[in-house]
């Protein structure tokens, strides 16, 4: 039962890890993608008004 435990623990605190840098990842990509699209937007505007 203790055997059981052991490897559950392991496995669960590796699983939280992954899922943490998965999530920074994410969040990560969609600022690094919303910055590209407001600075286009930025650009073409400003490029528009000069």
């Amino acid at each position: 039962m203790s055997d059981v435990n052991a490897e559950q623990f392991p496995g669960f605190s590796e699983n939280h890890y992954q899922h943490g840098m998965h999530s920074l990842a994410w969040i990560s990509l969609w600022l690094i993608v919303g910055l590209g699209v407001a600075c286009g937007i930025f650009g073409f505007i400003w490029g528009l008004t000069h």
